[in-house]
């Protein structure tokens, strides 16, 4: 269950994974700063968006669907704030997040193998029968 205050994206590598942004590695090896804290602060935003459009993140049984918003939000942070390139970096980051945001908010987010809306099929042995 996701909470406001617990970080969707728990991990650098996960971000990595669903972003491609392999330089994190080195920002938080140089302990430079403190990715997880980002985390929480990214998927906070998030799960205030969901909450200003009326649904409840808490209520959601599949809310790792927000994970790839949640961690383009936490890169647009990490640029807003000079670490992963300047404004133009923060702006794109930022964009990426709202696209995926939507995306999922108007169900455009079901990959091809979801089982998610998949009609059951009754009749398995068709006309001709087994």
């Amino acid at each position: 269950m996701w909470q406001r205050g617990l970080a969707l994206v728990s991990t650098t590598q996960r971000v990595v994974h669903l972003t491609g942004a392999t330089d994190l590695r080195n920002l938080e090896a140089s302990g430079e700063l403190q990715i997880p804290e980002l985390l929480v602060t990214a998927s906070d935003a998030i799960y205030d968006r969901l909450r200003a459009d009326g649904a409840e993140p808490s209520a959601m049984p599949h809310s790792a669907v927000y994970e790839r918003a949640v961690a383009f939000q936490c890169l647009g942070l990490l640029a807003s704030h000079g670490h992963l390139g300047g404004e133009a970096a923060s702006d794109r980051f930022f964009a990426l997040s709202d696209r995926y945001f939507n995306d999922v908010r108007t169900g455009r987010h079901i990959s091809p193998h979801s089982t998610v809306g998949v009609p059951r099929v009754r009749n398995v042995g068709g006309p001709h029968g087994l």
